[in-house]
């Protein structure tokens, strides 16, 4: 199997200049003054090409304690909202962002933490980092005021102290919990079984749960792998990786790789083995 990772380059928007360079790219339109119609062609072609060149980035953004606000805390699900009633505010208040989903962003916390995050946030001690890329839409605004606004779609949330990263959110805004700690195996299906076991073939991998658990501790959230492998003279064979809600494939892979250390019934074939994580 072959795997191809694709590293995309985050920008960091931080200055009143980067921003205004991305606006013009993205308004860029090439002027008829003084141009043949062959001209007038290759320039519209290639604004084109900037402004396709600076709506496919990924860029990163600091808004301030002021930037943003936080909205209704849900004490059953312990998730404190990002309030999507107001654009967010960055870059020296020049840029106004509005994003998908800003409305259904949530990140987890304890009351406690709640407290603790406005306490820091009234001090200026609280910001919130987002990597979004622009969308299709030209940014309106003015160069001459230094005031832009801009839509984009979200690919990660992350609230920010003093000591680093407090709480993040997914591209869905869904809350981003900390990294699983111990591995469930549901389900352990074996074509040579004449019927199901009593606990569905789980006791099979016991022996493997402390190299399954340490698969987990880098996984950024919950969720299930499904393996498939083939088992000879006693040993496990080719491990695959059929499913992966963990999307985490250092975590899966390293799933897959830990059945290697098992042993099995000669001529079994696992067909089905669902791990999953839980917090």
């Amino acid at each position: 199997m072959l795997l191809a990772l694709l590293l995309t380059q985050v920008v960091n928007l931080s200055e009143v200049s980067q921003v205004k360079e991305l606006c013009a790219a993205l308004r860029q339109q090439a002027s008829e003054t003084d141009l043949d119609p062959a001209e007038l062609v290759a320039a519209r072609k290639a604004a084109l090409d900037r402004r396709d060149e600076a709506a496919a980035r990924w860029y990163r953004v600091e808004v301030p304690s002021k930037g943003f606000s936080l909205g209704q805390y849900r004490e059953r699900d312990k998730q404190i909202e990002l309030d999507g009633d107001r654009p967010l505010k960055a870059v020296d208040n020049s840029l106004s962002l509005d994003l998908e989903g800003v409305d259904d962003v949530a990140f987890h916390a304890t009351p406690e933490q709640v407290s603790a995050w406005s306490k820091a946030k009234k001090a200026g001690a609280l910001k919130l980092v987002v990597v979004f890329r622009p969308s299709g839409d030209r940014c309106a605004g003015s160069a001459a005021a230094e005031a832009w606004r801009l839509g984009g779609k979200v690919r990660s949330w992350e609230m920010v102290g003093e000591k680093g990263v407090v709480a993040s959110a997914d591209a869905e805004g869904d809350p981003v919990s900390s990294a699983p700690k111990v591995v469930k195996v549901e389900k352990v299906s074996v074509e040579s079984d004449a019927g199901p076991a009593d606990d569905d073939g789980r006791s099979r991998l016991s022996g493997a749960q402390h190299l399954l658990d340490k698969c987990v501790t880098g996984a950024p959230r919950g969720g299930s792998v499904l393996l498939a492998f083939s088992v000879q003279g006693g040993r496990v064979h080719e491990p695959q990786v059929i499913m992966d809600s963990l999307r985490a494939p250092k975590s899966a892979a390293t799933a897959a790789a830990a059945q290697q250390s098992r042993s099995n019934k000669p001529g079994d074939t696992l067909s089905d083995f669902r791990p999953r994580t839980k917090i």
